[in-house]
């Protein structure tokens, strides 16, 4: 094994579940997931020389990551929609399986201890909400790692979350009160 395969294991090892996770929330599916997860480690590899030592690491890969999975929703809308027989038929089979098996990482688990309910509100925040929120909730990156990943100013991030928090706390205030919790009006 080469010493740069070695430190870039070394530095990623620990961030892998958690960038598992977020690319489960970004691609909403495990087979998008995993190949998202796969380029973003693939480029961070090959640009590991232009990291620079001292700074934080994982706010860097999660950064390619993020850009990765944007780069990823350019070429999806640039290309034309089709749609084969076969696949059709196979999502009619598959449908109603379990998508997520029940590994013990954070992907996983949130699969099984989030409701539909949630994950709906999550996934119709507009992206320049959903990413921060993503980062910082499932990534575990601090508000500066946040911005750093994205390019952000750092207000921009803080603003960017709190506002998604208001959106979500409004797109659930009907979930939280059928579960007995109160919450707090939030203003526009």
């Amino acid at each position: 094994m080469t010493d740069r395969r070695r430190e870039f294991e070394e530095l990623v090892s620990p961030h892998l579940d958690a960038l598992h996770g977020y690319c489960l929330r970004l691609a909403r599916n495990r087979p998008d997931a995993d190949d998202l997860l796969q380029e973003g480690l693939y480029k961070s590899f090959r640009g590991l020389a232009g990291f620079e030592r001292g700074t934080h690491f994982k706010a860097w890969v999660f950064r390619i990551v993020t850009n990765a999975w944007i780069s990823r929703q350019r070429r999806e809308q640039r290309r034309p929609l089709t749609l084969e027989l076969d696949a059709v038929a196979e999502v009619a089979d598959v449908a109603g399986e379990e998508v997520y098996d029940a590994e013990t990482n954070w992907g996983a688990v949130y699969q099984e201890v989030v409701d539909d309910e949630v994950k709906r509100a999550l996934d119709e925040l507009p992206d320049e909400f959903r990413l921060p929120l993503l980062l910082s909730s499932l990534g575990g990156l601090r508000y500066k790692e946040v911005a750093a990943a994205l390019d952000l100013p750092l207000g921009t991030v803080m603003s960017r979350l709190f506002r998604a928090r208001q959106k979500l706390r409004r797109a659930l205030r009907d979930y939280a009160a059928d579960r007995g919790i109160e919450v707090t009006e939030v203003s526009k």
